[in-house]
């Protein structure tokens, strides 16, 4: 008869995220994990497998928790410029401030993404929801006449996720705060 769980897989998922937000994948052993998350070595190979496969479960959970809070911004009601500045301006706030370790999805691609192909997989799917959420609210705006028909929205949305992983990059090495602001609203005059 199969043992019952020990520990709360959801709250030990988040615990990894965080380590592998912090140190990056190769940089936390599975001793690194197992003394962070409170759990022995065995209860995490029964559940997860291995070191990769949870990685791969947390960076899923990391991007589900990050396109939800994206859909929730860009479903305000506020004009288009609006909405994207306070999303660039969040984005650069909790990249910037104490100490973060950045982007999991971010550090994932910089990472593992080029030789990894379950990471590729998994940062391709987030950029293309990404592109997708953003392409949306902005043909939403463009109906709305925020911005002009003539622009393309799917290639706006494109533009402006390659920005944001630009400046999260940048957040995360410089911490250049105001610089990055300033760059955003730069960024937004393609809406012009």
């Amino acid at each position: 008869m199969p043992r019952a769980k020990e520990f709360d897989e959801a709250e030990v998922l988040d615990k990894a995220l965080e380590l592998f937000r912090e140190r990056g994948f190769k940089h936390t052993s599975f001793a690194d994990l197992t003394g962070s998350l409170g759990v022995n070595r065995q209860s995490l190979y029964d559940t997860y497998g291995d070191k990769h496969t949870l990685y791969q479960s947390a960076l899923k959970r990391y991007s589900a928790r990050s396109l939800d809070m994206v859909r929730r911004k860009l479903e305000e009601a506020t004009p288009i410029r609006q909405v994207l500045a306070s999303l660039i301006d969040g984005m650069i706030a909790s990249n910037c401030d104490g100490g973060s370790p950045g982007c999991l999805m971010v550090n994932s691609m910089v990472e593992l993404s080029t030789h990894d192909a379950d990471t590729r997989a998994l940062v391709q799917a987030h950029a293309d929801e990404l592109d997708r959420l953003l392409s949306a609210r902005l043909t939403l705006a463009q109906r709305k006449g925020e911005i002009s028909k003539s622009k393309d929205p799917a290639a706006i949305a494109r533009f402006l996720r390659h920005t944001m992983l630009g400046m999260s990059v940048a957040s995360r090495a410089l911490g250049e705060r105001a610089g990055l602001v300033e760059s955003s609203r730069v960024a937004l005059q393609v809406l012009d």
